[in-house]
């Protein structure tokens, strides 16, 4: 974009020939017309749909310090692009990887999905990339196997950027009017390990209330793990909440506010609580998500408390909010049937489709 000529007419044609990852056809040729505005200030383009390095971002982040890193991220529109204001781009998609960090393969999942509710003209997809020593560059923030999932500090030295503040840099950005005055829609999701970052970012980050005009959603899919707004645990044997014993742990960050990251420095608990009820949060679970063996934490008894397996523990996390917060909670819980812990089968479910379609008006 930035090579072409202001006020000047193109075509752009795309032959009916293989160009998917996978030897996707076109079904037929297209030619696209377009004229760039005098001034040649961007307002629209096509989207970047392929995870590859032409839709792979690099942000520059100050610790404040005077030190700054680089942070990589795919995204389907470029959003530190200065010469540009986004007149069509309402909505903005932001997908956690998992444990894998395969940030590219999430971007293909849920990019296949906009395009198939043709939301993609409309919708920045954006999916972060949190490297771990072995993915970094000189100069790239990078996390331990835990630590960017929970809102920890980065274990590049002298950094200081936590993965949730890595998150509300890139909102920044997003909520500026300069660049983007139409978006109205923003939606954090995440699958397994990144669904445990979804919902602890829910319950702490500062940036939901920073921008009033952006509306606000969250989808927790197929997590092991939950932040919890109390002590109470709910008791398989019994179908009751009680508080546990014999766990001293239980309630240590991410599962509760012990121990919180560095993030939540001078945040009251009760704050964190408060978001976690009041902040929309949508728990989709797989109802086949039932394995006890494999990735399943069955050795730790703070995650052992949360339920027999993946899809238990959703189910609780959310009946903990009806029983104990019914008149302040808005979450809700929406089942995917048959999908067990498979990222591209609850993004692609039309359960998921659906709800992407409500939240994105």
């Amino acid at each position: 974009a930035n090579n072409l000529a202001p006020n000047t007419s193109y075509q752009l044609n795309i032959p009916a020939t293989a160009i998917g990852q996978n030897g996707e056809l076109l079904d037929k040729a297209v030619a696209i017309n377009f004229t760039t505005v005098s001034g040649g200030i961007i307002t629209e383009m096509a989207p970047c749909i392929s995870a590859t390095a032409a839709c792979l971002e690099t942000a520059v982040l100050s610790n404040g310090a005077g030190a700054t890193f680089n942070f990589d991220f795919f995204s389907s529109y470029p959003i530190y692009e200065d010469n540009a204001r986004w007149e069509k781009l309402e909505n903005v998609v932001i997908v956690m990887h998992g444990q894998n960090r395969d940030a590219d393969q999430y971007f293909i999942d849920l990019m296949t999905t906009l395009r198939n509710e043709n939301l993609e003209e409309n919708t920045i997809l954006i999916a972060p990339f949190f490297k771990s020593t072995a993915d970094a560059k000189p100069g790239d923030l990078y996390w331990t196997d835990s630590g960017w999932r929970e809102g920890q500090n980065p274990d590049t030295p002298s950094a200081g950027i936590s993965s949730f503040e890595v998150v509300d840099r890139i909102l920044a950005r997003l909520a500026d009017k300069n660049y983007f005055p139409v978006l109205k829609n923003v939606v954090l999701t995440g699958h397994s390990s990144g669904a445990l970052f979804t919902q602890v970012y829910a319950a702490a980050n500062t940036s939901e209330n920073l921008y009033p005009g952006l509306k606000f959603n969250y989808i927790v899919a197929n997590s092991q793990y939950f932040y919890y707004p109390d002590d109470a645990r709910f008791v398989e044997s019994t179908g009751q909440f009680a508080p546990p014993t014999g766990c001293a742990s239980f309630n240590h960050w991410p599962l509760g506010f012990v121990n919180p990251p560095d993030y939540l420095a001078g945040t009251p608990e009760a704050t964190v609580d408060q978001q976690i009820v009041q902040r929309k949060v949508t728990y989709l679970l797989g109802t086949a998500d039932t394995i006890t063996t494999g990735t399943l934490n069955t050795s730790d008894c703070g995650a052992v408390l949360l339920g027999a397996n993946r899809f238990k523990r959703g189910e609780h996390m959310f009946s903990l909010l009806e029983t104990n917060y019914a008149t302040t909670q808005k979450s809700q819980k929406l089942t995917v049937p048959g999908v067990g812990h498979d990222a591209q089968g609850m993004y692609q479910s039309s359960v998921f489709r659906g709800l992407l379609l409500g939240l994105l008006q």
